[in-house]
């Protein structure tokens, strides 16, 4: 495991470096025709596809047996044990109105468990990555979860639903139940790096109604291997079926699970 794990890293580097290219290229540097409408507030830019034209061209050479999952193209359908589940850049609308967040996300899965994952600014040119029982990294130096203990002194960050109108009574209940009960809240627009941040530390927790596997299966494993949990707001394994996503550090995340469960029983 601990070459393949090197393969997968090297690959998986070179591949969001190269997309980094094409979205530092188009970053602040759109014109019109470059965005696209996908669905209400949904949108894909030129770089967007760019970007994962570049991934997936240097994954399939390296690995040509292995199935691609992405966010604009959908699934490859090419039948294989290992998926690759590829975010070119998460965080499409900031990067459209030049706001300087937004990421590249990869993760590998073998037989449906995630083996490998990176994150990768860039603009600031960090880099998180763990593999399976291998430990979480940023820039290649070990880092860990949070060790805060109570809700109270926590800092979340999250994302609104704006895919999922019917979720937002929900959203809203829970946004006020926890603004009232921890530090305070952060909402940035990527889920990708609050996962990674959640990850190194620097967010307590981290819990988003509505979100599909390429925002989050990376992060998955990275605050995993980084010491913290993550499941739905059921407290189940977050798999490719997953859409509501809660991680955290082992103190806070049962009582974060318990709250999230009063208001998304349903």
């Amino acid at each position: 495991m601990k070459t393949k794990i090197e393969q997968y890293l090297r690959t998986a580097v070179r591949a969001a470096q190269k997309a980094g290219d094409a979205i530092r290229s188009g970053f602040r540097n759109l014109s019109t025709g470059d965005v696209e409408v996908k669905g209400t507030n949904d949108f894909v830019t030129r770089i967007d596809r760019e970007a994962e034209a570049a991934i997936a061209e240097i994954i399939l050479k390296e690995f040509p047996g292995h199935r691609i999952l992405a966010e604009e193209s959908g699934d490859s359908a090419a039948a294989s044990e290992f998926l690759w589940v590829i975010d070119p850049l998460d965080g499409t609308t900031n990067f459209i109105h030049g706001i300087p967040h937004f990421a590249v996300s990869l993760a590998l899965l073998e037989n449906e468990r995630v083996v490998f994952g990176l994150i990768y600014d860039p603009l600031s040119g960090d880099r998180f990555h763990a593999g399976l029982g291998r430990g979480a990294f940023l820039n290649d130096r070990p880092i860990a979860v949070s060790r805060t203990r109570t809700i109270a002194t926590s800092l979340g960050a999250t994302g609104f639903p704006f895919k999922a109108p019917e979720q937002r009574p929900a959203y809203a209940r829970a946004f006020k139940a926890m603004m009232g009960k921890c530090k305070d809240m952060r909402r940035c627009g990527s889920a990708a790096l609050d996962l990674a941040y959640t990850a190194c530390g620097r967010y307590d927790f981290f819990w988003e109604a509505h979100l599909l596997p390429w925002d989050f299966m990376a992060g998955k494993l990275i605050v995993e291997e980084a010491g913290g949990r993550s499941g739905d707001f059921a407290g189940k394994e977050l798999g490719i079926g997953a859409s509501t996503v809660l991680a955290a550090n082992q103190k806070l995340y049962p009582h974060l699970l318990k709250e999230f469960k009063k208001h998304f029983a349903k």
